[in-house]
């Protein structure tokens, strides 16, 4: 019992790295965008088959793998911040994706208008009409499509907020131990057992996706929760995790077979790619939702289970890489736009003008990022803590024995890491 609560408090360093691999593609995936054939702000006049691969192989899971780490990551978070969580929650996503579509998001919609809205005015004459056009479309009753329509990439923010509140109860039932899962970690140790969790997902999406097909709507939602949930869960007992390590490749296999039969799907027929994404009622349909969802569950409890037996160690680029996720993420996209509406107007091959995009954004988002973390006011509004004053302690010799003096550098490091761990989650 002890080594189990033990396991439940120390950190996780193969969270930490999965959460850095799981934002690292969210930036190759938009970085390559514009050379795929599906709709996006900016577009290369020539696409290219292997980033429609990419896109089709990615988009089944990366986000799912975001909202597992995000729910593990949770776990930490109210576990050390309790009655201040949801505060934190507020200004860890809520500050930055509403500074996000003040500040961040508008140069994204503006050569998105030059593109493909033959829009010909300055960035000036666009903010005068840009406000007026956006509160002006027609997203329904949905609140959801409202955090995409307003916040294109940043949807992930207010989405994390929302569903983190609906389910609290829950998380801290199950923080506390009030709610039973034995029943739950024998199934999983059968042979496929472990893939009882995929059956939520997939009836969530074969009932409610032709209801709320447009994407990031409810249905997109729900089914979003789910690894959210599952991500929290797994870290209240080691045992889950023990038990996807054991099972990981049997996932892979598994990931690896469904994505194989889904992009033969997809580019056999591409109405198979028009009934996933806005479906009907049809045995189509439940078969594209168990194909997917199978997908997405197999490859992101691969990823989990490869980076517990392999990737839980620290290193000293681990706590700054995690630190700046957040800012450099609310950054990327509008970055990889405004850099990449330029670049795929020149006489240069497709993978060439990626490889630019890529290696021009990212050393943008990093020299923005060390300016937002030098000033607390910038820290604010992207979501990051205050940044701790340092405190130099100049001992009276009259008063402070020898011991005390060499006990005050061991708390101060103590202290400066659990601050630098707090951060992160």
């Amino acid at each position: 019992m002890n080594s189990q609560i033990k396991s439940t408090i120390e950190r996780k360093h193969y969270i930490d790295w999965l959460r850095v691999l799981a934002f690292g593609l969210l930036f190759l995936f938009h970085a390559w965008r514009p050379f795929d054939q599906f709709p996006w702000h900016i577009k290369n006049e020539e696409q290219n088959f292997m980033f429609d691969l990419l896109t089709i192989f990615t988009h089944g899971w990366r986000m799912f793998l975001i909202f597992l780490v995000s729910g593990a990551g949770t776990w930490f978070a109210l576990r050390s911040r309790k009655k201040a969580f949801i505060m934190d929650r507020i200004k860890r996503l809520i500050v930055p994706f509403l500074f996000g579509i003040i500040l961040i998001i508008p140069p994204q919609r503006f050569y998105e208008w030059v593109m493909f809205r033959d829009f010909s005015g300055n960035y000036f004459d666009f903010l005068m009409s840009y406000p007026t056009q956006q509160l002006g479309d027609n997203m329904g009753s949905s609140l959801l499509l409202w955090f995409g329509h307003l916040g294109t990439h940043l949807w992930f923010l207010p989405f994390l907020f929302v569903m983190t509140v609906i389910v609290l109860p829950l998380l801290n039932k199950i923080q506390k131990g009030r709610l039973g899962f034995s029943w739950l970690k024998r199934l999983m140790q059968s042979n496929y057992g472990v893939f009882i969790l995929v059956l939520p997902m997939i009836l969530v999406r074969v009932l409610l996706k032709p209801i709320f097909s447009e994407y990031t709507d409810w249905a997109d939602f729900l089914i979003y929760m789910l690894p959210f949930l599952y991500g929290f869960l797994f870290m209240s007992n080691p045992d889950f995790i023990n038990i996807i390590k054991k099972k990981t490749y049997l996932f892979l296999v598994v990931g690896v077979i469904s994505s194989g039969y889904f992009i033969y799907a997809a580019f056999q027929d591409p109405l198979n790619i028009q009934e996933y994404m806005s479906p009907s009622y049809s045995l189509k349909h439940i078969e594209l939702s168990v194909v997917s969802m199978l997908i997405a569950y197999s490859w992101i409890l691969f990823f989990l289970g490869f980076f517990a037996k392999h990737m839980n160690f620290k290193h000293s680029i681990l706590v700054p890489a995690n630190i700046s996720i957040l800012p450099i993420y609310v950054l990327h996209q509008s970055l990889i736009i405004v850099f990449g509406y330029y670049i795929v107007g020149l006489e240069l091959g497709t993978f060439t003008k990626f490889i630019i995009i890529t290696f021009t954004a990212i050393p943008a988002a990093i020299l923005l990022y060390k300016m937002i973390q030098s000033n607390n006011v910038m820290r604010f509004l992207f979501g990051m803590k205050r940044k701790a004053r340092k405190k130099v302690l100049v001992p009276q010799r009259s008063f402070v024995n020898s011991q005390e003096v060499q006990l005050q550098p061991i708390i101060s490091v103590t202290t400066t890491i659990k601050q630098k761990q707090d951060e992160i989650i």
